[in-house]
């Protein structure tokens, strides 16, 4: 290169960056570049759908603190509320204009979980009756303890606290759950109102959100329209509501995974694979749980309620009639799924079972259930210290948080003690709660009575045997049953309710006459240590109860009269 074109290069550089210079300065400071008001939500959220209707507000009304409004502008996205409708701050965002609807919801079942934390606790020993409730986590009832983790567990009483808060009450709608394949959900009002497909992917418009990812909503969309598939992110798992879907949840140990493709387990959902049973009739016809179950069942009507049973909501005789409501004419109902008409078939008084009086006490279910969830013998067990040989085969504990935390001990097993959250609190602590079956059925449906004094099928909803593991390897508690809190008896429960697997016709007659499983007497004459389990204990609701003598006797001791019509079906 010449020294000339040397010279004209130096010199078209020095031009360069002298004109950065003056482009990239006004008082002669260097320009940072533009700030982000986070405040401006559109501007990044270019398509987000408007929440909805009835909501038509600014972002910044449902998403930023009155304190921060003022401000001109958000200097970071941590000061935007994600889900105004979560309990932390509901009473913020949603209570000025929904204060009827918070106070209901707040007293419901679905938030205050007192059905299951005073039964549990009862059972244990932990307080001295079920019902009236005294503890849950909303509503009129005192907070659930926290554990004392100065004081060493010896007694079952001392360790139910730990067991609900860290194994139980991981799916209520003050948390977003364990956030896996068809567990995905939100918090609070949108806990239910905010619909999430079970990969949690995103399907909307919003250019700000990556739809490879898991963890959002099918749309930024308040909506009514609540279909099934929201339902079972909670009510999954061998709880009612799974099996409206025909779901039976299988075992966990690795050899009941299902079904193999090429060798490998298909993907989990709820945690779990599944068993495909019969469905519900009415999920067969295409009708979603809202159909049956309206708000106030589901958000609760100001009332305070100690358990499921004692909730009033829609029953069957509310559009099929029974022995005290028969109208005649057609019927139809309009299903909220797709607003299809549905033909509502009527109480027949002349059928072989409806023209049976004592059949008045019975629920429709306890005739009409296809199957029942029988799980008998939960052992449950507490452990500080793991031992990776007896987990290599039952990691899948129908907890995806858990299944993680297991597997993560299997490959690094010196890497500490085991920890795990309270859901409630959200703190980690000591140890990790981990369960077993001793069988598990569908077949049996023992009989009994429940609050409303009508016959019912029950569950063995309570049938702990409890364990702990300290940090030392001590086993203070070895498969202990605990003994209930009012000394009766021990902390096993038989509970009536109404299975989800509704048929058309009922069951055969002799699936409860006849039957000693019907009865309440087990499921054979000489009982083992598994099938004693099927015998029914008492429930743990004082108002309700097992069989009585001569109930059993009616059933397995038929009259002549009984045998004439049961002869005449068959002619």
């Amino acid at each position: 290169m010449s020294k000339i074109a040397a010279k004209k290069g130096l010199a078209n550089l020095i031009a360069a960056l002298a004109a950065s210079l003056i482009l990239s300065s006004g008082c002669g400071e260097p320009i940072s570049p533009p700030e982000i008001d986070y405040a401006n939500c559109l501007s990044c959220h270019k398509g987000i759908e408007k929440i909805s209707k009835n909501h038509n507000l600014e972002c910044a009304v449902c998403h930023i603190n009155p304190g921060d409004r003022s401000n001109n502008k958000l200097a970071t996205h941590k000061q935007i509320i994600r889900n105004p409708s979560d309990f932390a701050h509901v009473d913020t965002f949603c209570l000025p204009c929904h204060q009827k609807e918070i106070a209901e919801v707040r007293h419901s079942l679905h938030s205050s979980m007192a059905g299951i934390i005073n039964q549990t606790r009862f059972l244990w020993g932990a307080q001295k009756r079920a019902a009236p409730a005294i503890y849950g986590l909303s509503g009129p009832f005192q907070p659930l303890p926290e554990p004392a983790s100065s004081v060493y567990p010896e007694a079952p009483e001392m360790l139910v606290d730990d067991f609900l808060r860290r194994r139980c009450l991981r799916c209520h709608i003050h948390t977003t759950g364990a956030g896996a394949p068809g567990l995905y959900r939100s918090t609070g009002c949108a806990a239910c109102h905010v619909v999430y497909q079970n990969d949690g992917r995103y399907r909307g418009n919003d250019k700000a959100i990556d739809k490879s990812k898991s963890g959002y909503p099918v749309l930024h969309l308040f909506t009514t329209r609540i279909p099934n598939l929201q339902c079972l992110h909670c009510h999954n798992q061998n709880h009612v509501g799974a099996d409206y879907e025909g779901l039976f949840e299988h075992d966990y140990s690795r050899t009941y995974r299902s079904p193999i493709k090429e060798g490998v387990p298909a993907a989990m959902i709820y945690g779990l694979d599944h068993h495909r049973l019969a469905k519900d009739i009415h999920a067969e016809r295409g009708l979603w749980c809202i159909d049956c179950h309206g708000r106030k069942d589901v958000m609760g009507n100001g009332e305070a309620y100690s358990y499921e049973m004692e909730v009033p909501k829609r029953v069957c005789p509310d559009c099929h009639g029974g022995y005290d409501k028969r109208e005649s004419g057609v019927f139809l109902l309009i299903s909220k799924n797709n607003g299809k008409e549905h033909r509502i078939p009527q109480f027949s008084p002349d059928s072989v079972g409806h023209n049976i009086e004592a059949h008045r006490r019975l629920r429709c279910s306890a005739c009409h259930a296809q199957w029942s969830y029988q799980d008998y013998g939960l052992s449950v067990i507490r452990e500080d210290l793991i031992d990776s040989d007896k987990w290599q085969d039952l990691t899948s504990q129908g907890d995806p948080y858990l299944e993680k935390i297991l597997k993560k001990y299997l490959e690094s097993p010196g890497i500490g003690d085991p920890v795990s959250k309270d859901w409630l609190s959200g703190k980690p602590g000591l140890g990790i709660w981990s369960a077993g079956w001793r069988f598990r059925r569908w077949e049996f449906m023992p009989l009994g009575v429940d609050s409303t004094n009508r016959y019912a099928i029950l569950r063995p909803l309570y049938q702990y045997l409890i364990s702990y593991v300290d940090r030392l390897g001590n086993i203070p508690l070895d498969s202990v049953i605990p003994l209930r809190g009012d000394g009766s008896g021990r902390g096993w429960a038989f509970m009536p309710y109404v299975p989800h697997t509704t048929a058309p016709a009922g069951r055969r007659c002799e699936s409860c006459h006849l039957s000693r499983v019907a009865a309440g007497l087990g499921i054979q004459e000489e009982d083992t240590v598994d099938t004693s389990l099927a015998i029914p204990s008492p429930p743990a609701v004082e108002t309700m109860r097992l069989l009585s003598a001569q109930e059993r006797k009616m059933l397995l001791e038929p009259s002549e009269r009984w045998y004439k019509k049961r002869r005449d079906v068959h002619l």
